[in-house]
């Protein structure tokens, strides 16, 4: 998927593909030269092409399982041919049926062995064997040939997958992305581009992360495949979250009494309120009577994820080791404005109260109520100290908020200037 009216970038693992045939074409007219027995450069590409992967240890992981199912596959084709030169050879028909039926033996070796994932490679390199007129000539030469040319394959692959520039990453700088609308489309979709790019930034050493007003919960689908290093702000500002870790680092909490507050007015004007408590690292979502359609519709909807934690009220300990980070309601939209007026005179510089006008729900409006202290800016800072970084560049879809404006509804804009960026480009700061 790309984004609309644009083509995608022809990227460097198409290039490391090509290239990697034409290696493999050179060597095999090399070898021609050379008394080292004769290749066939066909399945020297077929390794390259397996061995390209995105990542480096990717590369290495698929390579170790070439090679277990290349020595594997070739010791039973080894077999399969003495066997049959020392019978006489056979029909094509008893040939060919014989191979078949081996392939049950290999297939439960790679069993016995714990390499099952070799078994796919041990089986091409037994019926490359087996099949490949390895009956006409010398068994010993035509195995070994077969084996130099997947060999050579895998080592083509891995060395060019290994390459890369030498790159100086500035790494006093921290780079802030948000989601929607920049890494992620309106349709919740990140290109592969985003997700492979990214990951080698990262991989490399660059200083990058997520500030969203989603919770974690909510941020784990659109960011599956990006291998974040460094914690995420979520919930507006609210907390930092350590995602391979699974655990809140800092929050932004309500103070008792303006939550308690905040809740008794919210439900005073008849509305139904969600209460996000973060007890002993452990966000739980407490809900009651649901008071419209469009609050029953989000329910069922997101209670489903095994990343949320919904709990009825009734269960609910009001005590001093529970910490409110936010308040939620999902109201009609004329109404949301007016309550949220109501909330700012009563509490004051006590609480933030923000209204989501756009959601699902036709005329429907989410309103939350945070703590003062609980912002985007507020914990940007607080990640910035503890990474060490001198200097925050934020990417983000609204003009005027952020360092780097993005529009282009989650194409490759963003990842593009974070790599131009993170290299010292001259272009520093100019938006796509």
């Amino acid at each position: 998927m790309h984004t609309p009216g644009k083509l995608p970038p022809i990227g460097a693992r198409i290039i490391k593909s090509s290239l990697g045939a034409l290696i493999c074409v050179g060597i095999y007219f090399i070898r021609e030269l050379l008394p080292i027995g004769s290749g066939i450069p066909f399945y020297s590409i077929l390794a390259v092409l397996w061995c390209i992967q995105p990542y480096t240890n990717s590369t290495l992981a698929m390579a170790k399982q070439r090679t277990i199912g290349t020595f594997l596959g070739a010791a039973f084709g080894l077999v399969f041919l003495l066997v049959f030169r020392a019978f006489g050879g056979g029909s094509k028909m008893l040939v060919y049926s014989t191979a078949c039926l081996m392939l049950i033996p290999i297939l439960y070796t790679t069993v016995l062995l714990e390499k099952r994932n070799a078994s796919y490679f041990s089986c091409v390199v037994f019926l490359t064997i087996s099949i490949n007129h390895g009956l006409d000539g010398n068994p010993y030469l035509f195995v070994f040939n077969r084996v130099l040319d997947t060999l050579i394959g895998i080592g083509v692959g891995v060395l060019l997958n290994s390459f890369h520039r030498p790159i100086r990453h500035k790494e006093n700088i921290l780079y802030v992305s948000g989601i929607d609308s920049v890494l992620v489309s309106s349709k919740q979709v990140m290109i592969p581009y985003n997700k492979v790019e990214l990951n080698r930034l990262i991989e490399e050493g660059i200083r990058f992360t997520i500030s969203t007003i989603r919770t974690p919960a909510s941020m784990l689908e659109p960011l599956s495949g990006i291998n974040l290093k460094l914690p995420v702000i979520a919930m507006d500002g609210a907390v930092l979250y350590d995602i391979r870790e699974n655990r809140y680092l800092d929050v932004f909490p309500l103070e008792p009494q303006a939550a308690a507050r905040a809740e008794a007015i919210i439900e005073g004007a008849g509305d139904h309120v969600f209460v996000n408590v973060l007890r002993d690292n452990t966000l739980l979502i407490y809900y009651g009577t649901f008071r419209n359609d469009a609050e029953r519709a989000m329910f069922s909807r997101l209670r489903r994820s095994p990343y949320r934690n919904y709990t009825g009220k009734q269960y609910r300990r009001q005590d001093e080791g529970e910490r409110v980070i936010y308040l939620m309601t999902l109201t009609q939209r004329d109404h949301a404005q007016e309550l949220a007026r109501r909330l700012r005179e009563e509490l004051g510089d006590a609480v933030r109260v923000v209204v989501s006008p756009a959601s699902e729900y036709q005329g429907y409006a989410y309103l939350k109520v945070y703590s003062s202290q609980a912002c985007k800016a507020n914990m940007l800072e607080k990640l910035r100290q503890r990474v060490g970084a001198e200097r925050v560049i934020t990417f983000g879809s609204i003009p005027g908020q952020y360092d780097v404006y993005i529009h282009d509804d989650g194409g490759n804009s963003a990842v593009k200037l974070l790599k131009k960026l993170s290299k010292g480009n001259p272009r520093q700061l100019r938006n796509p």
